[in-house]
């Protein structure tokens, strides 16, 4: 500590020299003058002192580079009894006295901290060496320790990693050191710059960096860097942190002689003689400095430390320089597993594989919190500390060294295995980390593929997440869910809007919504509305080429299609209903042949197939045209494109005969055979197609007849019912009408272009036919008339009439199905039913024989079966807004009352009318309790009693305006009536007693209903109150008070416990009686808001868990009452909703609408899978971009 003041003063010295010789060299060169005396003689001897003062200057400045230069005597000898090996951990500045082997290294960096122009120089200086080759031990023990011996008083800050919060970690190191100057601060292992943070904490470090380094000039930082990561650090933009880097590389065998040598010396021990160029000589691969840390270590703990002689037999026992490390790790591996063999995974090497990660592709070590690890684990973990293979520190465990993954071989080779699954660890842990640094915005959330793929590995992998990782996993899927749940309501709304318009379409975009994106209850509630609304059955898409015919057997019980793919297929019982069934089976007329099974097997329902797969039947010939059953239902014709016209048995499905008409082949779509059908007495068969009409003997399949006329291909041919007449058309415009027993043409009809399609009613006296110039024409075959003519939007390629003769059913070109109800007075509004979802050409309509099902044959290649009967779910036949409707109580019939001044009754089970009773104009009705009568409020101010017959038992007078509401006590006897003119009335039923008037509401009261057990009546009105009443006494117990507009309706739930109110607020109010309704209600009720306008009717589901309301807004919801949320959108109407009611078992829903009709809706169950599998069938093709669009439904996930 002498030399220092020393050069202190020798610096001054200098400085005091230099001014002198500044000052004789001046006065050397000064021109001659009159001076003074002594500056006379300064000027005289100034050459001579500037000799002497330059020969000073010079030895001064040597002088001083040697005291900057010569070494601080020896630091203290090495503490007795610390081993001089540090292991796997780094040297530190504590362990200087024992770090050899780098001196030329650390002279390098010392001489890179005192630049020649210090203010030129970047002081940022990194260290760059691969994994194990000594950089922090070279900075710590080497650098530092050399710094701060120096003259220039170097001080040495904390050394610190980046971790995750690389800016607070050198502001805390920086602090930390204080005031002292010249400060060196260490950066260990900058590679987290790139595995623990951010490109934002990233660029954020960098910047930190600037501004200290242009603050502070007497601060330098010296940084540690993995060689392998210097690319990305390049690529991350961190060049200036590593511009002119220290390279290190493997130490030489002198260096490693002294690595191994003087650290004992230092200590006080000593090697056996040999021993030292051993270990030296056992050193080799990119490993060698940890390995030979570890062996040393373990060498010197075997020798009995300090003062002891390290042997060649001590050598042995640790397992030499490759095998201490590994010797290590087996016997702790021993350890923890005990013996004998052990099933499935190894938990030492799973706990083990926590703390490894993957960077730039190689394994490389990671610190996990030890409250992330089971105890089991922790405890693994711990006898790996002991053993100085992990290090323990601050709650954290990590690997004392990543030679311990490239050396021992159970991790090794679990590594290697795991590769894959590490490295997406890794990432989703650095995406964790990016997310975490951004103060967990929900912009850095995984969405999509990435987070589909995060949550199948997490689910799969056996490398657990970090804690934050797992937080953020589990907030990118809520916040995803949340995303998805709105999208798939959004859609739901939209699919409500449009499902009477376009249910098939509305049932495949609901379906994707629910499965696509979210169950959400309102989902499922537009999927289970679609499905109700749709007149799909059954759908089959079993076809791999358009299906051009298709034809009902004559009992209805099974469906034949065929198919441009060479097969018949055949469906009945459940596969006519559900579409179930997609797997198919080949029938006995495949391959060699029926056997004895598939003859004895095949039953009514015509195959060996199940009751929902169809039967596939091998058609001979090329491309099968059309289809047609024998009226016994034995026997069924096809007719192929070649020509080719075969029979089977209904019953073997063995082929029966099979004819050929060469003269009828040819080339493109317009040869070969295109019509075939069974005469009515089923004697004959006619084919035809690119030729004349051929008549066919049936059971021999011999020639009959010949038809001949049409000049171009024929496309249709029909027999009249009484199989007189035979009708045919084509391309050349023109429908023949023949008489069968002589074979003469009796009609021509012509259309505008090729006529495609023909359909004789089933009483003969009409004949349909239908062109592609867009019109269906009914005429007298007898006369040639035209009786009505039905226009479509596009060409006409198949007609059917239903059995009765009633609907006209037309394939269009336009992709869709047309019913045409015939008894309709207006020919131009006679398209009643549009059936859609085909996305091409119909080629065939086929009406079931009891006209309750209708088949459509698509060029899409499926086949559709549809309910041709009334629609179930809309009842329909008032002729003015619908005020209110309930349900018997035995829940067989509902009744709904209309402004038309009309109270219908309707069978719910099929929609069907039940009566009528001619009430007057009414507002409210309601059943008595034992489902005999009826009670209505007229809008006179008059209430009546009717018998379902239509019968008026009783008339109740005495109201001065309209009637707003009427219920019935629940034991029948009394009949409460509510009106505008402000009063409430409670009659006795059988009208023997005049009525008790209640008054409290101070204007219009709109709403009452009584409590379950009758002791109480609740009333509403416009005067914003709710008054419970005692029905007893007729003693208002009760004032309810919180709607901000007039309360329409009042409802006691089924227990009697909770009173529920709508309002024109547009909000909904469950009020909790918790005692005795006169004991007032509960405070504050549960607020259900949702409704855009008043809220016109409510009703609790008969279980009482839920509550259904409708509005103007057109919506019919559900309410979860208990949680006070919204659980759907039921419905909507196409104009305001008045009433609604529950059926008695709680499945279904009843509306009333200005739009004078009644709807029935059935809420969605818990339990969506069956609801989903029956949609799934119902899906006659998936939903395209535009319907996509138009719904609101973004491309699948």
């Amino acid at each position: 500590m002498q030399r220092r003041p020393l050069a202190l003063v020798l610096d001054v010295l200098l400085m005091l020299l230099g001014a002198l010789l500044g000052i004789a060299t001046n006065y050397a060169t000064s021109v001659e003058g009159e001076v003074p005396l002594p500056l006379r003689v300064l000027r005289a001897w100034s050459i001579p002192l500037v000799g002497l003062a330059l020969l000073a200057l010079a030895c001064g400045q040597v002088w001083l580079r040697w005291l900057e230069r010569r070494p601080l005597p020896a630091p203290p000898s090495w503490t007795a009894g610390q081993p001089p090996y540090p292991g796997l951990e780094a040297f530190g500045e504590a362990d200087a006295a024992v770090f050899f082997g780098r001196e030329r290294e650390t002279a390098e960096l010392v001489a890179r901290l005192h630049p020649p122009v210090p203010a030129r120089a970047r002081r940022f200086v990194t260290v760059v060496g691969p994994s194990g080759s000594g950089k922090s031990s070279l900075v710590r023990a080497g650098l530092l320790p050399a710094l701060t011996a120096r003259r220039s008083r170097w001080h040495a800050g904390p050394v610190f990693t980046p971790g995750t919060d690389p800016v607070g970690a050198l502001r805390q190191a920086v602090a930390e050191a204080g005031r002292a100057r010249p400060l060196a601060l260490v950066v260990d292992q900058l590679e987290e710059l790139l595995t623990l943070s951010g490109p934002r904490e990233r660029t954020a470090f960098a910047a930190e960096v600037r501004e200290l380094l242009s603050r502070e000039p007497k601060v330098w930082l010296v940084g540690t860097l993995r060689s392998d990561f210097l690319t990305g650090f390049l690529e991350a933009d961190l060049a200036e942190l590593a511009h002119e880097p220290v390279l290190i590389g493997p130490l030489g065998r002198d260096a490693l002689h002294e690595v191994v040598a003087r650290p004992a010396a230092a200590a006080g021990a000593s090697f056996e003689p040999g021993l030292v160029s051993r270990i030296v000589d056992d050193c080799g691969g990119g490993d060698a400095l940890p390995l030979l840390a570890y062996a040393l270590q373990e060498l010197y703990a075997r020798a009995g430390g300090a003062g002891s002689t390290l042997t060649h037999a001590h050598y042995r026992e640790a397992g030499g320089v490759a095998g201490a490390l590994v010797g290590q790790a087996d016997r702790i591996h021993a350890a923890l597993l005990g013996p004998g063999p052990r099933e499935g995974a190894d938990p030492v090497v799973e706990m083990l594989l926590r703390l490894v990660t993957v960077e730039r592709g190689e394994p490389t070590r990671r610190r996990v919190p030890r409250d992330e690890l089971g105890s089991a684990e922790r405890e693994m973990a711990d006898a790996f500390v002991a053993g100085r293979l992990l290090t323990s520190d601050a709650g954290t465990l990590g690997v004392a060294h990543e030679a311990l993954l490239r050396q021992w071989r159970p991790l090794r080779l679990a590594v290697a295995d795991r590769l894959d699954q590490l490295r997406r660890r890794a990432e989703l842990e650095r995406w964790a980390q990016e997310w975490e640094f951004a103060g967990r915005a929900g912009a850095y959330l995984l969405t999509g593929e990435r987070l589909q793929a995060a949550r199948a590995w997490q689910a799969g992998a056996g490398a657990p997440l970090s804690g934050l990782a797992a937080e953020f996993v589990g907030a990118s899927a809520r916040c995803d869910g949340d995303a998805r749940a709105r999208t798939a309501d959004a859609v739901a709304a939209r699919v409500l809007e449009n499902v009477e318009r376009e249910p098939e379409t509305a049932i495949g975009i609901a379906h994707a919504a629910v499965t696509e994106y979210a169950p959400t209850p309102a989902a499922v509630q537009a999927l289970r509305s679609a499905v109700d609304a749709s007149r799909l059955r059954a759908v089959h898409q079993d076809f791999d080429r358009p299906v051009t015919g298709a034809a009902w057997s004559p009992d209805g019980s099974r469906l034949a299609a065929c198919s441009g793919d060479g097969r018949i297929r055949v469906w009945s019982g459940a596969g006519l209903e559900s579409g179930a069934g997609a797997a198919s089976e080949t029938g006995p007329g495949a391959g060699s042949g029926p056997g004895p099974e598939s003859e004895a097997g095949a039953g009514a329902d015509g195959g060996s197939g199940s009751a929902a797969a169809p039967v596939e039947i091998p058609v001979p010939g090329d491309w099968p045209r059309a289809v047609a059953w024998s009226p016994d239902g034995t026997r069924l014709a096809c007719v192929t494109r070649d020509a080719r016209l075969t029979l089977w048995s209904t019953t073997t499905w063995r082929p029966l005969n099979t004819v050929s008409q060469p003269d009828m082949r040819g080339g493109g779509g317009g040869a070969g055979l295109s019509v075939v059908a069974f005469s009515p007495d089923g004697r004959l068969l006619v084919t035809g197609g690119a030729g004349p009409l051929r008549l066919w003997h049936t059971d021999t399949l011999t020639l009959a007849g010949t038809l001949v006329g049409h000049a171009r291909m024929l496309w249709n041919a029909v027999w009249s019912p009484d199989g007189t007449l035979l009708a045919a058309s084509g391309k050349d415009r023109r429908v023949r009408i023949w008489r069968v027993a002589d074979g003469r043409v009796v009609r021509v009809l012509r259309h505008q272009d090729t006529v495609a399609a023909l359909a004789w009613s089933p009483d003969g006296t009409r004949l349909a036919s239908g062109s592609t110039d867009r019109t269906a024409v009914l005429w007298d075959p007898y006369t040639g008339e035209n009786l009505r003519t039905l226009r479509s939007m596009d060409g006409i390629n198949c007609l059917a009439w239903s059995p009765d003769g009633r609907r006209l059913a037309a394939g269009d070109q336009d992709r869709g199905a047309r019913i045409w109800d015939l008894d309709a007075p207006d020919p131009q509004d006679a398209a009643a039913v549009w059936l859609a979802g085909h996305t091409d050409t119909l080629y065939a309509v086929a009406w079931s024989p009891d006209g309750a099902r209708l088949a459509t044959a698509s060029r899409d290649r499926t086949v559709a079966v549809w309910d041709a009967g009334a629609p179930r779910a809309v009842l329909r036949g008032h002729t003015d807004s619908v005020w209110r409707t309930d349900w018997s109580p035995d829940g067989t019939r509902l009744a709904s009352a209309s402004q038309d001044g009309t109270v219908r009754l309707w069978d719910p089970a099929d929609g069907a009318p039940a009566g009528i009773l001619r009430t007057g104009e009414c507002g409210d009705l309601a059943w008595s309790p034992d489902g005999t009568r009826i009670a209505v409020g007229r809008r006179d101010g008059s209430a009546a009693v009717y018998g379902t017959d239509g019968t008026e038992h009783t008339a109740l007078h005495g109201h001065r305006e309209e009637l707003s509401a009427v219920c019935w006590s629940p034991d029948g006897a009394g009949i409460a009536t509510a009106s505008r003119d402000g009063s409430v009335r409670v009659w006795d039923a059988a009208g023997g007693r005049p009525p008790r008037v209640l008054s409290g509401h101070a204007d219009w009261v709109t709403g009452a209903h009584w409590s379950p057990d009758g002791a109480w009546l609740a009333t509403c009105g416009t005067d914003r109150t709710v008054i419970v009443w005692d029905a007893e006494s007729g003693r208002a117990v009760a004032t309810l008070r919180g709607h901000t507009d007039h309360v329409w309706k009042v409802a006691w739930s089924p227990d009697g416990t909770r009173l529920a109110t709508g309002s024109r607020d547009r909000t909904l109010r469950v009020w909790e009686f918790p005692g005795a309704a006169g004991a007032g209600p509960a405070a504050g009720p549960v607020v259900l808001s949702g409704h855009d306008e008043r809220v016109q009717d409510l009703a609790w589901s008969p279980d009482g868990t839920r509550l259904a309301s409708v509005s103007r807004d057109r919506t019919v919801r559900l309410w979860d009452p208990a949680g006070g949320t919204a659980v759907s959108v039921l419905g909507v109407h196409a104009d305001w909703v008045n009433g609604l009611c529950w059926s008695p078992d709680g499945t279904r829903i009843a509306t009333a609408s200005r739009d004078r009709t009644v709807r029935l809706w059935t809420p969605a169950g818990a339990d969506a899978g069956p609801l989903l599998r029956l949609a799934a069938a119902r899906i006659l093709h998936p939903p395209t971009r535009e319907e996509r669009r138009a719904y609101q439904l973004p491309p699948r996930p």
